[in-house]
């Protein structure tokens, strides 16, 4: 099995968190599967070193683009893979093998506005080219499935749903000692809402800081923490939003986080916001509940298929609309022994181990096509 897994360079991304957790999930039990992973420089710290993994790195400093589809695939053909398992949108060209591609979400086709041209029709390109190359597509969700079967004609027999799991031995109620220390390092104070993930413009951050912003009427020693990089088209509107709403002292841009200080802010977090116009599966409100602690979201996230009747989903992205479920999290009664023991059902039915058995069935099936 050759997987490209470049995403885990570098500071931790959503795929290179995804890889994470299905190699983990893969060294849990007997696939029988040797595994070659394809780097663009050297394989990084948190590559697996166990038998059964073998790490390539191409020393490759130019961009990942060009690494991907001129030098990859060279480097591919040099080794005796099965097939090729493409965890991001795209699929190296000339590949002599069956191929397997991840479509996590299709925000450049969905909510188009929040790329530039360039970047926008790159992705496009890239994405509808891998599926009609690859043997199989694989999604995250249900909801997924149906857009990437409507939106790319995708037939049902070349799709298929592979979840993901949650690491809880990083995310898990049980307090730490390092938990106030680290918030302390980071210059956060609770009590606090917690937002973590990329700023991006389907998120709605100026609806979210709206609805924060009039939370504090009834909770005026409340703060906001955003904890991931601020990617909008116009980052500078963020900032400018927090003044125009009077919550710079209430309001700390963390930017991107490291792993290790995530855990203990879920956890620190009197409530997580995480909504979104459009999504793939959406793991921080699962990490979050995980952690103990109540998070309002929207539709179309994991949630709606593992916890359908969750109590604090934002049916509409109106700041009155957040505002009422943010309140609803911090104040109701509900997120008592019955919401946590639910969670913890829900949590534990989404593991590491499941997914990458799911992923193993998918790329044998693309080898036997």
């Amino acid at each position: 099995m050759g997987v490209i897994a470049a995403e885990m360079e570098g500071p931790s991304t959503g795929v290179g968190r995804y890889l994470q957790g299905l190699f983990s999930g893969l060294q849990g039990w007997d696939h029988g599967a040797e595994w070659h992973l394809f780097f663009q420089r050297e394989a990084p710290a948190a590559a697996p070193r166990t038998p059964g993994f073998s790490l390539h790195g191409s020393e490759h400093g130019g961009s990942a683009v060009v690494w991907e589809q001129i030098v990859l695939p060279g480097e591919l053909a040099r080794h005796d893979l099965d097939v090729v398992f493409c965890p991001a949108y795209s699929v190296p060209p000339r590949l002599r093998t069956p191929s397997v591609v991840t479509m996590h979400d299709l925000s450049f086709e969905v909510v188009p506005r929040e790329f530039g041209f360039r970047e926008r029709w790159r992705r496009r390109l890239l994405a509808r080219r891998a599926v009609r190359r690859a043997t199989r597509v694989l999604v995250d969700t249900a909801h997924m499935a149906g857009v990437v079967k409507e939106r790319y004609r995708v037939p049902a027999d070349r799709l298929a749903v592979v979840p993901l799991g949650i690491d809880r031995d990083t995310f898990s109620a049980l307090r730490r000692e390092s938990d106030r220390e680290m918030l302390e390092g980071l210059g956060v104070r609770p009590p606090f809402v917690l937002w973590l993930g990329t700023v991006l413009e389907r998120r709605a951050p100026r609806e979210v800081l709206e609805a924060f912003s009039r939370l504090r009427r009834r909770h005026p020693d409340l703060g906001l923490v955003i904890a991931g990089a601020n990617r909008m088209r116009s980052p500078e509107r963020l900032a400018r939003w927090i003044r125009e709403l009077g919550l710079e002292p209430h309001v700390r841009l963390l930017g991107w986080v490291e792993e290790a200080a995530v855990g203990a802010l879920y956890r620190g977090a009197e409530a997580g916001v995480y909504v979104s116009r459009h999504e793939g599966y959406g793991i921080p409100p699962l990490e979050c509940l995980a952690c103990g602690t109540p998070v309002v979201v929207s539709s179309g996230l994991a949630l709606d298929t593992v916890w359908p009747d969750y109590p604090f989903r934002s049916e509409e992205l109106t700041p009155g609309s957040l505002e009422k479920v943010m309140a609803a999290a911090l104040e109701s009664d509900s997120w008592g022994a019955a919401v946590s023991a639910a969670a913890a059902r829900v949590i534990d039915s989404l593991d590491w181990a499941s997914s990458s058995r799911r992923l193993v069935a998918e790329l044998k099936k693309a080898v036997a096509v």
